[in-house]
């Protein structure tokens, strides 16, 4: 179903969006953030553009790093960004991860990054009747 050429496309989007927030560029970052309405993709209104800002801005760390990709179907995915949201010296033991994760969309070929959330996520209850097999982003690139 899934070639390696959509692991790729897939993985070069998760680090572009991962080098704007990385440099602090939260518009760009947002800017590649879709919205999933039915069968369609979309850019993001002004109102879903600013709360998925207003999301970003509150995970804004200082490293970034993917830490797996789900594929099932071309509206049924997930991935998972790992954020370091500030260094701390050795010893320290604050909390200091979160993750984000994104419901990668592929249409007509073309992957696009959709949010997890409950407002958006029009797709919620076809998701939710997968079964869902993990592949780490890593083995899944090497995949064919």
């Amino acid at each position: 179903m899934f070639t390696k050429a959509d692991t790729l496309q897939l993985l070069d989007l998760l680090e572009q969006f991962n080098e704007h927030m990385k440099a602090g560029d939260i518009p760009g970052a947002t800017s590649m953030i879709y919205f999933l309405n039915g069968d369609s993709i979309e850019e993001l209104n002004d109102m879903f553009r600013q709360r998925q800002a207003l999301s970003l801005a509150l995970v804004r760390g200082v490293d970034y790093q993917i830490d797996r990709i789900i594929l099932n179907s071309e509206v049924d995915n997930e991935a998972k960004i790992d954020i370091v949201l500030f260094e701390k010296p050795e010893g320290d033991t604050r909390p200091n991860t979160t993750s984000f994760y994104f419901r990668p969309v592929r249409m007509d070929g073309k992957w696009y990054l959709t949010t997890k959330d409950n407002i958006t996520d029009t797709r919620s209850d076809l998701r939710n009747k997968r079964e869902v097999v993990e592949t780490p982003a890593e083995e899944n690139a090497e995949e064919e």
